[in-house]
């Protein structure tokens, strides 16, 4: 039996978070490195072109531009929405990451300040991402709907 092929998808930032380049980088792409190890992806980050996934962090003026034509609202205090990653498909924004941009921690326990571990919160959008629906069945899943079941990964 022959390995399957590793897929390579592309990404690039359209801006980073309130963390600032460097940790927003490291939190990103620590992130793909957990999808790498375990199915045949390769992330690689390309500086120009066309990328399968663009990363952006959205300002309260952009989150309301982007729900004009998006199915979500950003920390919304009623959905209580971090991030969102688009399913693949045939979309110009299959495959996107968005994010709120205020509320992220590079630490990897919840903090009780209203901020959020980006890591965790970025391994489970880019599931959505890959094609993972919510796992509600495996209390222990990145991919359960519920932010504590994965927020110390």
């Amino acid at each position: 039996m022959r390995p399957l092929e590793t897929k390579v998808l592309t990404y690039d930032f359209q801006n980073y978070s309130s963390l600032g380049k460097e940790k927003t980088l490291n939190e990103i792409e620590s992130a793909f490195s957990v999808w790498q190890n375990v199915c045949n992806l390769k992330f690689e980050r390309v500086f120009d072109g066309i990328q399968a996934m663009n990363i952006a962090f959205l300002t309260d003026d952009e989150k309301q531009n982007a729900e004009i034509n998006c199915p979500y609202k950003l920390n919304n205090k009623k959905s209580g929405t971090l991030a969102y990653g688009f399913y693949p498909g045939d979309s110009t924004m299959s495959g996107d990451l968005h994010f709120d941009n205020e509320r992220w921690s590079d630490q990897k326990t919840v903090s009780g300040d209203g901020k959020f571990n980006l890591f965790s919160v970025a391994v489970h959008e880019i599931g959505h991402c890959i094609g993972l629906f919510h796992n509600t069945e495996d209390k222990d899943s990145i991919m359960r709907p519920n932010l504590s079941a994965w927020i110390q990964c």
